[in-house]
This record gives structure tokens, sequence and C-alpha cells, in this order.
């Protein structure tokens, strides 16, 4: 079974119609859906392989509609519960980039975690942002370092530069050093924050970790695969014509190579499995593959 861990939101996506209007209405279309890089793997992943979330929300509609969302998708959801269920406003331009201005809310408030939710775990997925702050941070590694203890796998998606920089660099990097996840999953900026890649080759922490398989994307070119000291494999990725909202975009690679690893795929298989997911989801407003029926588990 994938265990994903970590922040589960409500996202409320503002697509812009029109350019900003400062002081005044801006046309838009608006969409309300469960969001938290975490809950989004999981969302992605749950109708592909057997996938557990384990997260905290509040007690109110917006604890309500994320789990049963979540839920819907054939995930098994363990949720802490307290006040209010945390919600991030994402602001997409006409180019589809995209502002969040975000409120956590309960998901930077995870307690230490039943050792009954780790169980039959065989890969840990943890993200950068459930780091961010107390409690979460320390009952997030808690729970990682026992799925370690018990022979599971860890997966660490490094979230993004700012999050990485809010933490500090240095501080950072000793955490993923000590960590020492089977797999990294960043973008061109996070790689290159740390120092995982530099150039064409590893950077000194992947060398650090002979172990770690880092996954090195970088939008719509290749992804290049590490394992120590040598390049893996070079992924190319397919070009998407109809880019509108890269919102959940790095989640659903997530999902897809993760649940690929899991089903036996090598770790070439399993790339092209992650980038064919993340075309899926960016012509819909958020983190979503629109509005077809998921795939059904084989």
């Amino acid at each position: 079974m994938l265990g994903v861990i970590g922040d589960v939101v409500q996202d409320v996506v503002v697509w812009m119609q029109e350019p900003l209007r400062p002081a005044t209405d801006t046309q838009s279309e608006i969409t309300m859906r469960r969001g938290g890089s975490a809950a989004n793997v999981a969302a992605f992943a749950g109708p592909r392989h057997p996938t557990r979330f384990i997260g905290r929300v509040g007690d109110d509609i917006g604890g309500y509609a994320v789990r049963r969302e979540l839920e819907d998708r054939g995930v098994d959801v363990r949720l802490q519960v307290g006040a209010m269920t945390g919600m991030i406003v994402v602001l997409i331009d006409d180019r589809g980039e995209r502002m969040m201005f975000p409120s956590r809310g309960e998901s930077a408030l995870i307690e230490h975690v039943d050792d009954a939710w780790l169980e039959d775990l065989e890969i840990l997925h943890i993200t950068g942002y459930s780091l961010a702050s107390e409690p979460s941070a320390a009952s997030v590694l808690d729970a990682a370092r026992r799925v370690r203890a018990g022979g599971g796998r860890i997966s660490f998606d490094l979230s993004s530069t700012g999050m990485i920089e809010l933490h500090g660099r240095a501080a950072f990097t000793d955490l993923v050093r000590s960590l020492a996840p089977d797999f990294i999953s960043a973008n061109e900026d996070e790689t290159a924050l740390l120092r995982l890649v530099e150039g064409d080759g590893p950077g000194p922490l992947a060398l650090d970790l002979p172990g770690t398989v880092v996954l090195a994307r970088a939008g719509q070119d290749p992804t290049r695969i590490f394992r120590g000291g040598q390049v893996v494999a070079t992924v190319p990725v397919e070009p998407v014509d109809d880019v509108r909202d890269m919102t959940g975009a790095g989640d659903a690679f997530n999902a897809g190579f993760l649940t690929a690893v899991l089903t036996g795929a090598g770790l070439e298989e399993a790339v092209q499995s992650g980038h064919g997911l993340s075309r899926g989801v960016l012509a819909h407003p958020g983190a979503t593959e629109g509005p077809h029926t998921p795939p059904s588990r084989a």
C-alpha cells in the first residue's frame, strides 16, 4: 500500500479571464477543490493503487468535503480532527501561472500518528510543506522513521523554494541528509537550491545520498534520474498543447511514479507514468483530472 501523510486543504481556484484590474472587478471563473500537495498525491494515486492518506482537518464543512472527495477516489482516509480546515486561494493568470495565498489551518498541526495508521505501508510519501511548522514537522518525520524501521521506503517531494528558504537552506539540507529518503522529487529550482543537481550531473547533496533516487523534474524539458554519482536515465516529456493551470502537476507526477513503482515498473517506466498523469491535469482547474471518471485500479 502507498501511504501519503501531510497537508490537506480546500483550494479556492480563481481562473482570471482577463488581466488583473486593480480596485475593481476582474472577470474570472472560480471553483473549489480539495487541495494540499500530500492530499493531491493521494487523490491521484487512489484510483490506481491501494492508497492511505493521513492528515488533519477541522470539524467543519471543509473537513467533511475533503474527506468525502478522497474517499470517493478510493483512498483509505485517516484524519485527525481539530478546529478549522486549511484553505488556499490559488490565483491563475491567463498564461497558467499561479499565485497562492495559504492559510494552512489544521493541516499544520498534525500530532503523533497512531501505529495502526502506518501498518502495511510499502512507501510513505511526505512533502516539504508538512515540515514548515510544528507540531506537523516532528509528527511527519517521526512517522517516516517508523515506516523506515518497519521495512518501508520513503518518498520526499521538496515542495517549494520559498518553503525551503523559510525553513533555512542549511537546516533543510541537513534534514534531507539525515532522512536519506529512497526517492526525492523536485523541480529545477529546488534541486539547484539544495545542490542536488549541478549542471548536467549530481550535486554535493546527491553524492551524500548514494542510496537515494533523485527525480529532477524540469517542466517541459526531460526529467533526469540520478542515483548517487550516476545519471540513471533522461526521460523526455511529451509536449502539451493547452497548459491552462499547473496546480497539482507535480503531485500528479509523484502519484503516477509511485504507483508505477509499487506495481513493479522500472525507474524510467515509472517516470513515464508520472509524466502521463501530470499531462492530464494541465488543462483543468486545480489539482484535478477534469470532469471525466478516473481510471479504475487493475
